[in-house]
This record gives structure tokens, sequence and C-alpha cells, in this order.
């Protein structure tokens, strides 16, 4: 029988996904490719997106979240020790190795910067959604990374100028930012808001708001349980994480701080120290036909005596399948009102400023026309406004509205046709968006779109400044911008692609330059490493990114972080290195195109897709390839010769192999059934599928399953030719152990392949029978039977997203989650205890991998990059007596 998941939308950052056809089905090289791999944000239209995903993994089976629940687990959190784990740390940098490894904390690998050969946007790094300058001294900057965290650079602004990271502090468990503001009457002040409100599928939620009073150097979290837990479920029970989408100080007085979120306004009095809210600028924020109040806009003029507060309400526009209440854009428009001295601004107290704006602005009937909207006041005359509206249905630029009297009369002075040209230049709206204008003439305004526009006629024509899409150099998808001092030449602007800044930004056509080479902000889904990474004289590297397709690295004379290639474009997803001969790179794009180069990482490459295409499968549809066989035993699964480890597996609903190294691409074969409950359903379109498998570490016949909808499946037999020819052993247990939630990741012991472990996704709530989010199974031959064990312990309840063995350390265990890593010494004991990996940034580990020769662990995070430890080379029993000690 089905179950009809209603799926919420997913603590998790925007996934982007391509429209046309993929790289998968060409044979030519990968940088030949051109307009049908565009990296776009992914549009959710109506057919239902792979994004509800990320919904499943937070709500399935019962479709429900409280954000609440990320409050008592952020609370449980803060009681867990940050250690090392325990082992012999005898690693010594090789005399061959470029690599500098530090046994008591992760290196990080990069990439730092990424050079992207694929679309020619040369040096980027991840998402940039917000930069502010420090309005005393220009030298300092700061921009806020999605999921990355708040970065700053004291030496703005030119090629050399280099950034910082500032929030890796135990008390922030989410470094995503949305925005930043500094206070204007203390530029030592700063306050960051965490979410990130752009409307995709995956945006991560809230955990509060971040404030510095020393100028980014130390950070407290304000509102934690206040900007955490507001936004319950929606229309038809579809429960969204709330997020902070902007952050203003009253400039006359800055203990008045005003945040703008998903759910409204929140006001404080005492900077920051507690909250009146949510308020609301209009009528309709409550009753039957309550309509969205996402704050997407917010501004504080200074009057002298007095503040005007202007907020934007700019819902979306249209529902999606993971978020159906983004019709609710009646209240949506702009409203002006006093700073109050206290509480909420009574609903009579604003005054909806739409004279001259598009019919029906801000009357509580649903528009088919009216989304987003961003405002933005000219700094050298503050009765100068200007609006940009999102177009809900084509979702480009619908309007830019300019005002001369401070918002009460408008004049329309340009359509979506002013951001037409150079690709799709002026679309996605939802997502990429916003407006500065210059600090000296109110008639020069930048606009934020696919690109980057200008215009010098108060809004009447716009140029498009970057052409990503046609040769432009820079990067897609543009989010931030902001003047240096007062200086109308010198702009930062950041994108999908980083941050970039022009010294002429009022030249014809100004010179532009990525900022990126001290920027560590990828956001990696997977990623593999070669073999002995740590003692090798050529260790290698390659990974999956969002929005930067896949990317590798080999380390030479650089002892740590260091620029990566661009290697093939899409979202990339997994990638996988044969590890005897080093010679066959795997990369895969969005939905199981997967492509391989057999000259080395950076070589030409041709399809290795098998015969999925009809199968139901994950938009990151798991890819991964033996790696511990001895080449001097036959069927040990590695062998001299071209194939070296040639066995892979890939997992749709039903479990693939090849034999081979998918050279040639018809070399994969179905060899199970369908392995999930094949009930996990939204609408017409079915998401039971494979999230992750992998081979066992000592025997190639063995493979371990996890599936989308709770199962886990043994498979036996492997390695020998044919079609469905593998045995498949359910041990899911009909959950009675086992929780019913997605099943992220699995993996075996390293000495007996009959011991597996899970990491489970959701929360305990939906599952309150069986709550936890690592378990252990322990099976008989063939598993003809099994025993789950809760191994969780004392880890906190939220998503495990990935999950890893020590190879030399019985009973050692991680465990990468959305909050970081986590380690236990001992996953024997009944109740395990677990520690924060000391060190390591609080960012959302999606891919744990251990290379050949076993030397060591890396950690794919989103938006951090990637991280590599050298594994401990034995036990914990004896340590106290290795020196000679005897009691």
């Amino acid at each position: 029988m089905s179950v009809r998941f209603l799926p919420p939308s997913r603590l998790c950052l925007a996934l982007a996904a391509v429209a046309a056809a993929t790289t998968a089905c060409q044979s030519t090289p990968s940088r030949q490719y051109g307009a049908a791999e565009r990296e776009h944000e992914e549009q959710e239209q109506a057919a239902p997106p792979k994004g509800d995903y990320w919904a499943q993994r937070a709500a399935y089976p019962t479709g429900d979240f409280q954000p609440l629940w990320l409050v008592e687990a952020a609370r449980a959190e803060k009681q867990i020790r940050a250690a090392v784990p325990a082992g012999d740390k005898l690693y010594r940098r090789s005399s061959v190795s470029p690599l500098a490894l530090d046994p008591l904390r992760f290196t990080l690998l990069g990439p730092q910067p990424l050079n992207d050969t694929e679309f020619g946007f040369g040096h980027v790094a991840g998402r940039t959604n917000v930069i502010a300058v420090d309005p005393v001294d220009n030298t300092i900057a700061y921009l806020g990374s999605d999921g990355g965290g708040v970065w700053k650079t004291t030496n703005c602004c030119s090629a050399a100028t280099t950034w910082q990271i500032t929030t890796d502090v135990p008390s922030a468990t989410n470094i995503a930012i949305g925005d930043i503001h500094i206070d204007p009457n203390n530029h030592n002040t700063i306050y960051a808001g965490t979410g990130d409100l752009r409307y995709g599928s995956f945006s991560f939620g809230s955990t509060g708001l971040l404030k510095s009073t020393d100028a980014g150097a130390t950070w407290s979290v304000l509102g934690e349980s206040v900007f955490g837990p507001l936004y319950g479920p929606s229309a038809n029970g579809f429960p969204q994480y709330q997020a902070i989408g902007k952050v203003v100080v009253d400039p006359n007085d800055s203990n008045k701080v005003v945040v703008g979120t998903k759910t409204g306004l929140f006001f404080s009095y005492d900077a920051g120290t507690t909250w009146s809210g949510p308020c609301y600028t209009n009528a309709f924020a409550t009753g039957p036909d309550a309509q969205r109040q996402d704050i997407t806009g917010l501004i504080a003029v200074d009057l002298g005596a007095t503040t005007t507060l202007y907020a934007a309400v700019g819902t979306r526009g249209i529902p999606t399948p993971v978020q159906p209440d983004l019709g609710k854009n009646g209240a949506n428009g702009l409203y002006q009102t006093t700073m109050p001295a206290s509480g909420c601004p009574a609903d009579a107290a604003w005054t909806l400023r739409n004279t001259g704006w598009p019919a029906g602005i801000g009357s509580g009937a649903l528009s088919a026309t009216i989304s987003r909207i961003e405002i933005a006041v000219a700094p050298s005359d503050n009765q100068v406004m200007y609006a940009m509206i999102a177009d809900a249905t084509s979702r480009n630029v619908n309007a830019v509205l300019r005002s001369a009297d401070a918002g009460v009369t408008w004049t329309q002075t340009a359509t979506s046709t002013g951001f037409t040209g150079c690709g799709d230049a002026g679309t996605q709206m939802w997502y990429d968006a916003g407006l500065t204008v210059s600090p000296t003439d109110p008639n020069v305004v930048f606009a934020s779109a696919v690109d980057l526009f200008r215009s010098t006629n108060g809004g009447t024509s716009f140029t498009n400044l970057t052409c990503g899409y046609s040769g432009g150099g820079i990067h897609v998808d543009h989010h931030s911008r902001a003047f240096v001092g007062n200086d109308p030449n010198r702009l930062l602007f950041g994108s999908d692609g980083g941050v970039y800044y022009t010294a002429n930004a009022m030249a014809a056509s100004p010179t532009k330059i990525p900022i990126n080479d001290s920027l560590s902000t990828i956001e990696f889904y997977s990623g593999d490493i070669t073999a002995n990474f740590a003692t090798s004289a050529s260790p290698g590297i390659s990974g999956g990114a969002q929005d930067n397709g896949s990317s590798a690295a080999v380390f030479g004379a650089n002892p740590g972080a260091m620029q990566w290639e661009s290697t093939n474009s899409g979202d990339g997803t997994y990638t996988r290195i044969e590890p005897v001969n080093a010679q066959r790179w795997y990369y895969q794009s969005q939905n199981g195109n997967v492509r391989v180069s057999t000259t080395g990482p950076f070589g030409n490459t041709t399809s290795a897709n098998g015969g999925w295409s009809g199968d139901r499968k994950s938009f990151l549809m798991p890819l991964e390839v033996y790696k511990h066989g001895d080449t001097a035993v036959a069927n040990s699964g590695c062998a001299t010769g071209v194939n070296g480890c040639g066995r892979m597996l890939a997992g749709t609903h039903r479990l693939w192999e090849t034999l081979t190294g998918a050279v040639p691409a018809s070399s994969w074969q179905a060899k199970t059934g369908d392995l999930t409950k094949n009930n996990l359903i939204l609408g017409s379109d079915n998401r039971s599928y494979i999230n992750q498998m992998m081979y066992s570490f000592t025997d190639p016949t063995v493979a371990i399953v996890g599936t989308n909808d709770g199962n886990v499946q043994y498979v036996f037999n492997l390695g020998v030719s044919g079609t469905n020819n593998a045995t498949a052993v359910n041990v899911t247990g009909a959950n009675a152990v086992l929780p019913n939630r997605p099943i992220q990741d699995v993996v075996t012991d390293a000495q007996n392949p009959l011991v597996g472990y899970a990491a489970i996704a959701g929360f305990d709530q939906n599952t309150p029978a069986t709550p936890g989010h690592v378990f252990r199974v322990t099976c008989t031959a063939n598993c003809a039977s099994f025993t789950w064990e809760n191994k969780t312990g004392n880890l906190p309840n939220i998503p495990a997203n990935a999950i890893m063995v020590s190879p030399h350390v019985p009973g050692q265990v991680f465990v990468g989650t959305d909050w970081g890593l986590y380690y236990t010494n001992d996953i024997s004991v009944a109740n395990p205890v677990w520690n924060y990996f000391e060190g390591l940034p609080r960012s959302m580990i999606w891919d744990l991998v251990v290379d050949r020769g076993l030397t060591t662990l890396v950690a794919f995070t989103r938006s951090r990059g990637a991280w590599a430890w050298p594994l401990p080379t034995g036990g914990i029993g004896d340590r106290i007596f290795a020196n000679g000690f005897e009691p």
C-alpha cells in the first residue's frame, strides 16, 4: 500500500539543476559543453522537483517537522565535548609527500580557489549571499557565505585581497549567512542573520542572529529560540524552516534592531537581547485566508530626529511541492512606518506605498504576477528610492520602479525587456535579485539577476556588465553588491561563484577581478581521494559541488589548501577515482549522468552511463568503487592491468555493477530487483530509491545498501557477470528497531563484512518508538538472521548524513551531520559517548571517504570545502605503555 507523503522543506542549501540535456549523453570533451549544461538553480516547475528529497530527509514518514526540535537538539549538543579521536597518531610527513597533514586536527585541502574552465569563470568560490564594507576603514569588508559563515578581509580591495573565516565558534551550530549589517553608529558592531530566504527548495534554516562587538573577532548567538522555531506547518501541513533575510539597526539608536524573516518582522530595543514579534506590516497575516509575510526588503532611513522604516513583503508567488503556500502573496508590497519605541507597530501604523505600482499590490488578494520585491535608497538623496519586482509566473524581472519623494509616489522605469540578452540574464529573480544605488549619484543603480546590471538614467535602461553565459567570464547567479566607501567606481559584488571587485564600475566595460583565492566556500556533495593519500608523492582528490560542477586537484609542492581545476559542468554530485592506476576519474552530474576520464583527472571524458535512465533515482545518484583488493590475489576485486579496481556500484531503485570500471559503459548490469519499499510517493512521482551503498572493506562480493524510504539491504554474490544474479537480503526487520526514516549512508565494519552501520536522517519525533541516528546490524552467515542495536548515544537529534569506520582502531566510528563531524572511540558499548571533532568547521558534512591504503579520512562539507585527517595507525588500549612506562 502506498504512503502518500507530504514533504516539508529541508534545512539545506538550494541545489541547482540543469533543465536541458545533460553531459552524460555526449562523448565530446567536457570543456566543449555549451548552454545545455548551464548551472541554473532548480526551478520547481509543475512536476515535483527532486529537491523534495531534502524535505523527506527531515520529515519522512509523517511529513511533520517542528523547528523547535532543532532548538532542543542545539541545547543538548552544547553538552557534547569537543576532542580528538584516540589511537596511535604515528603519522609523520613522508619525505616524498607534498602534504603536511596534522594528526591532531583536520587539514583544509581546498578548493582555494576552484579554477572554472568549463564556463571560463576563472577563480571561483561558493555562493556569496551578502557583502558589507566597513564605513570607517574601507580596507575592511565582510561577506556571508551560504553555509560557510562570515569571512573578513583587512586588505580590500585588489587582486591581492585575502579573506579569513570569523565564525568558527562553538556557539554557532549553523553558519549559513543570509544578511550582514554593520551598526551605523559603531562600525565594530556587526550582525549576521542565519538562514537563507531565497526560496530555493533546500535552503538552510536559521539558528539565530549572530552578533559581534569587536569587528568579527568574537560572536554571540542571539534569539536562538526566537528565530529557530517559529515557522510551523503551512498549507496542507508542509512545514518549512525559518530564515533571517534582512537585518537593520536604527541609525538614531543602536539599541533598536529589526530583523526580517519568513514570518514577518522582529524588533529588539536592547541590542538583540530580547525580541518582540512576529510583527506584521498589514492586516493579512492571520485568518482563514492569511497571506505569507516574507520580508525581502528592509531599510532604516535617518530623518534626523526620527527614523523611517521601509519593509518589503515579497513572497515568491507560485506554489511549489515543497513550499505550497508560496502562492499566498496577497500581502506583497512596500510598507512604511516610523521606528517605534517599543513592541510591534500596529497594522495601522504602516502605510502601504503603492501609488504607481502594479494593480492589486498589498490588497490581500493573490497576485498572478507579483513575486519577490527588492528595495534600495540612494545614499546621496534619501528621497530617491528604487524597487525591483519579480514576476511570479515567468520568474523574470517584472519591473523596476523609482520614487523621488521617499516612496509616496512611484514611476515604473523598466520592464523585463530591460534585462534580456546574454542568455537568461534576467531570470530566476526568486533566487537572484538585489539593488544598490551609487553613493554619489541617485540616478545610478546596480541590479543583480542571473547577471549584474547597471543603470545610469534612474532605472530607465540597464546594461549587462557580466554576461556570464555569453563569455563574460563572471560566474552567474548574482546576489550581493557593496560600494567601497563613497567611491562610485569601487564595487564589490557576489554570486554563486564567490566575490568580485571592480575599480571602475562606471566605465563602459568595467574591469572585473575575482578575489576568491583565499576563500574555501565550495559546497560539496561528495568526493574521493587517491590511494595512500597521506604518504603518496602525488596525492589526488576530486569532488562534486552545487552550481560549480566537478573538480580535481593533484598536490605537488603545495602542502595544504590549493587551487582545484574544474573537470565537468552541471551540478557536481558523486566523484570517484580508480585507486590502483589512478587513471580513471569518474565525474557525475545530476540525475545519474556519469562521465569518465581514462587518462587521469584532467583528461577528456566520455559517457560512463549504465542503462538506468528509466529507473527511479536520486538527484544525487550514488556511485562507488571498490578500493581495497590485493592485486596479488585472484578475485580480490583489484588487479594489475588497465581495469585496476574495476568493480563499481551505482544505485537507483536497484543495484547496478560493472566489473570493468564502466569501460565500456555497456558493462553496467542490473544486479538486483527493487531494494526499496516502493511507497514514498509525492503526487505521481516516486521517491523510493537508493541513497547510498558501499562494498564491504574486505570482500567485494558483499555490499550494504540504504534507501530513502528506510530500508537497509545486504547484497551478496556480487562480482559475477550477468543480470539480476546477486542475492539481496532485506535486513530492515520491518523497522522494529531501525527507524523508518531515510537511510543516508551505510558502511560495513572494516574487518567483518557482516557487521554494518547506518546513518539515519530525520528527527526522533517522527518515529518515537524507534529513536536514534546511528545503528549497527550484526548478521549471521548471509544474513540468515540479524540483530540491530541503537548506537546513537549522546548524539544530537539532527539528521546524520555520512558514516565511516576507522580501519585501524576497532570500535572507532565517525558520523557526519548537519552540524559537523562527531566520533566515538567505542561503538561497542550500549550507549556510546560521542565527541565533536575539535577544530573542524560547523558545516554540513555529506560524504566521508577513506583511501586505498587506509591512511586518510576526508570530509566533504557543504560550503567549507574538503578536509583531511591522517588516520590513527593502531589501537587505544596500550597507549600508556607505548614509551616504556611501567606502573
